[in-house]
């Protein structure tokens, strides 16, 4: 039992280093909206959560009717879809319905690693 216990373990731990390696991408996926408009140093992806996280934890904080630490998350991964489809915009000729549909399979297999 103690064999398999520790396997068990070993195996959570490579899946949330890999979950954490998928995250790590977000560093260097420019948002393509910058990008497509020759923004000069266009911001990443992770860089735009970090700033909707300080942004959701000040606003969260003004105001007691607020969840500022559901809304800190929802900042944190709201972009996660795109480490793996990346950052779609409608430049890109995708559907609504098809990204939606690319970003939701992408969110289901990375929170499968992450939740390992």
């Amino acid at each position: 039992a103690h064999r398999a216990a520790m396997q068990g373990a070993a195996h959570a731990g490579a899946e949330f280093l890999e979950f954490m390696r998928v995250c790590h991408k977000l560093k260097r996926t420019k948002r393509t909206g910058w990008v497509d408009y020759g923004v000069p140093c266009p911001e990443s992806v992770c860089d735009h959560q970090y700033r909707m996280a300080l942004m959701a934890m000040c606003i969260g904080g003004c105001d007691p009717d607020l969840d500022q630490a559901r809304m800190m998350e929802i900042a944190l991964v709201h972009d996660l879809a795109e480490a793996i489809v990346g950052d779609i915009t409608p430049r890109d000729g995708v559907s609504k319905e098809e990204k939606a549909q690319r970003e939701k399979q992408a969110m289901l297999g990375t929170c499968r690693e992450g939740a390992r």
